[in-house]
This record gives C-alpha cells, structure tokens and sequence, in this order.
C-alpha cells in the first residue's frame, strides 16, 4: 500500500526542501521504491536541489491534463523517482491545486512512498498537498515564528484528520536566542524526530547540487537523516564505512 507523506512548514526557509532531497536519496539506498514530487507550483527547487532542473514533461502539464503522472516521472541516479514541477512562468497559467488529488491516484499501488514537498504557509498549493496525505513530516527552525508557524500548520492538519509523524527540528546552531528542544517540543505538542545542526556542507552540496548525503556521506548531518530514513520505514539502515574511516571516526567529513 503506498503510503503518502506531505514534508511542510508554516515558514519559508527552514530548509524543507534539502530535506526531502536527502530523506529521499537515504530512503531509496534502503531498497524503499520512493517517489518525492514538487508540489511547490509557483516556486519549485526541489529538482535544482537533485542537479535535474529542466524536464520536458512536469507536474504542471499533469495538473493541465496535458500529461498522466505516470509520464512525468523521472530517475536520479540514485534510484529516486522524482516528480517535477515547472519553473517557468507560463507553467503556472490554468493551474489549480485541487486537482492533485486526481494525480496522485496513478502513484497508488506503484511506489512505497510518495513523499511532497509542499509549498511553504498555508495556501491552497500547501493546503492541497496537506489534504491528499496520509501523513505529515513538520520541518522548523529553533526559532519562535518558524515554531509557530509550524504549530498553524500542525492545527490546521489536525483539524481535517491528518497525522503527523514528528518534527524535524533543523538548522540548530546552539545560539541563546534558539528555543530548546524541550521548548519545541512543547509548543507545538510533537516528538522531535531529527535534529540536524547548522552545517556548512549543506550550502556547499545545494551550490553542488549534490544533496548532503551523497556530497558528504560520512558527515553528521547525513547520518541524521539516514536515521530519520530509518524511523519512518521502521528498519535500520545498513551503511558501509570505509575502513579509514572506521580508523578515524566515523565521522569524518
């Protein structure tokens, strides 16, 4: 049975979509059959984020009845499918977002998991993605307004009986002005399921376009998602070390 997870955030920012580039390369070094789809219409990066920005078929043209999602479906070379959206402006003439329910009907049966990667706020693109999911991945900052923001997201979730899976709380940098995990925690009412600290390697990879855990394997931020990978699927993941790796640390990067 496929199993859909939309990754949202009230704010933009946060680092949503370096998520669910990496989330989906560690799911698919897993033997998971998992297709992620840029559900962000009038801003998408998620297929910069996988050094495939231009595709002659996309989201768009299946939202346009121009297109089956099954056409728009490509390969990484990762083995992640990806589903695109346009970056072209006229892309976005006679688009409507509700029409991704009748999408995503043709992934059903197909691949073990569709993960979206969702339209910042709370509009209809981001309300379309929430509404056709089984469940939620929440991404933040410890930072008040993102918390916040994500607690709107959550809610309104909530409110139409949609689940969510935990919190990734990203981008920590230690500093006092940070709220604390207990803090989070709190606020929004969630387990935190990943912690992944401020990393320079992960603006190094998106300038790459070579996501973080393809880039710098070994690094901590790339066995952080490896073990969110791992908790959403309910199984470990197996990872080979080099032996001068094993030496030094593991992590060495």
């Amino acid at each position: 049975m496929t199993r859909v997870i939309s990754v949202i955030s009230g704010k933009g920012g946060v680092g949503k979509t370096t998520i669910v580039s990496n989330l989906g390369i560690a799911l698919a070094e897993m033997g998971i059959d998992i297709t992620v789809i840029d559900c962000n219409l009038t801003t998408p990066n998620l297929g910069f984020h996988l050094g495939m920005p231009i595709f002659p078929k996309n989201l768009h043209d299946v939202l346009k009845g121009k297109e089956k999602i099954s056409d728009v479906i490509y390969e990484h070379d990762s083995g992640l499918k990806i589903i695109p959206a346009g970056i072209g402006i006229n892309d976005l003439k006679g688009i409507d977002p509700r029409r991704l329910s009748n999408a995503l009907l043709g992934l059903y049966g197909v691949t073990d998991i569709v993960i979206i990667d969702a339209a910042a706020g709370l509009g209809r693109e981001a309300m379309a993605a929430i509404e056709n999911s089984d469940e939620l991945l929440i991404v933040t900052n410890p930072e008040l307004p993102a918390v916040l923001d994500a607690v709107k997201a959550y809610k309104i979730a909530e409110n139409i009986g949609i689940k969510a899976f935990g919190v990734v709380l990203n981008r920590i940098s230690g500093k006092k002005h940070e709220l604390n995990e207990y803090e989070i925690s709190n606020i929004i009412e969630l387990p935190i399921v990943a912690k992944i600290r401020e990393d320079e390697n992960v603006r190094k990879s998106i300038s790459a376009k070579i996501p973080i855990v393809k880039y710098k394997p070994y690094s901590k931020t790339s066995y952080e998602i490896r073990m969110l990978a791992s908790k959403i699927v309910g199984k470990p993941f197996e990872f080979e070390i080099p032996w001068h790796k094993r030496f030094f640390g593991f992590f060495f990067d």
